[in-house]
């Protein structure tokens, strides 16, 4: 019998598409997603998380003008259509105080928000976008700093003032180095040599010291923006990535367009490039030439 059987259950199948729904942009957790949850109250519960994020989202949503304008993608180079913010001065005290980036401009935050939805969004849908990767990547180093500043045992208070000076150059009452991880403990220029804490974050001690001895001639906003600027969607290439513990210098790696231009920074961090070629490696990609290209 053509298509069915006696039982009237159909053997020839249709395909059946598969999409996305709507509700799940909000999903930001396994345990948030209400659909096939057959309990009326806990569905209830988890519908009104969403709703509430949304809310939220959208009243942050109302301070914001939004400007199309295509960027660059991180590793395919064409145009995506990733839409830029332009603030309105309501949203700036709360989005600078909540962000706690010195360089970030004020709309930063309602950028984070909008930006995690829609990678998650993405990530649902089971298309991960590489235009999302830059932003992804930059936000990563930005926690980054956030744990192993909390690590050597400071806050990210220390980090909002150009004019803050490392717990290393302070004699702080019941500060212990005894308690900081082992790639994240002081050299000798680093308690010798007054500088910024967020130069303490990198967990290669030659690398700390090459950025403190590099002075005034280093342009430590361009190497920030570079690393951290996730609410700037152009593609410099000019970045780090963090696959696992910040203080682990194996979860570390380098972009080629990183070593090109901030090279000097990078001599005699041979754990940062063992780790880069080891991460290549298993995307099977080609390790990358130091030598060549650090000098150029």
């Amino acid at each position: 019998m053509d298509g069915q059987q006696g039982n009237g259950v159909a053997t020839k199948s249709s395909a059946i598409r598969l999409e996305h729904m709507p509700q799940q942009v909000w999903v930001w957790a396994p345990g948030d997603d209400w659909t096939g949850v057959i309990d009326r109250s806990e569905r209830r519960k988890l519908q009104n998380r969403h709703n509430q994020r949304a809310y939220r989202l959208r009243r942050k949503g109302k301070a914001i003008e939004r400007q199309e304008a295509p960027f660059t993608s991180f590793a395919s180079g064409e145009v995506s259509d990733v839409a830029l913010f332009t603030p309105s001065v309501d949203s700036v005290e709360e989005s600078t105080e909540e962000l706690k980036c010195t360089h970030a401009p004020p709309y930063a935050l309602q950028f984070r928000r909008w930006f995690e939805a829609k990678a998650r969004d993405s990530y649902l849908c089971g298309s991960p976008r590489l235009e999302h990767l830059i932003s992804l990547s930059r936000l990563n180093v930005h926690r980054a700093i956030i744990e192993n500043i909390s690590a050597i045992g400071m806050t990210d208070d220390w980090m909002k003032s150009d004019d803050s000076i490392s717990i290393f150059n302070l004699v702080h009452p019941g500060f212990s180095e005894e308690k900081i991880p082992p790639s994240l403990r002081p050299t000798l220029i680093q308690r010798t040599i007054p500088h910024h804490p967020w130069l303490d974050f990198f967990p290669f001690p030659r690398m700390r010291d090459n950025l403190i001895a590099a002075g005034n001639t280093l342009d430590d906003d361009d190497l920030c923006h570079d690393l951290m600027a996730f609410w700037d969607t152009r593609n410099t290439g000019a970045t780090l990535l963090v696959w696992g513990e910040p203080w682990d210098p194996k979860n570390w790696e380098v972009t080629e367009g990183f070593c090109k231009k901030w090279g000097t920074m990078l001599w005699g961090c041979s754990e940062l490039l063992v780790s880069t070629n080891c991460w290549r490696m298993r995307r099977w990609e080609k390790p990358l030439a130091w030598r060549q290209l650090l000098q150029s």
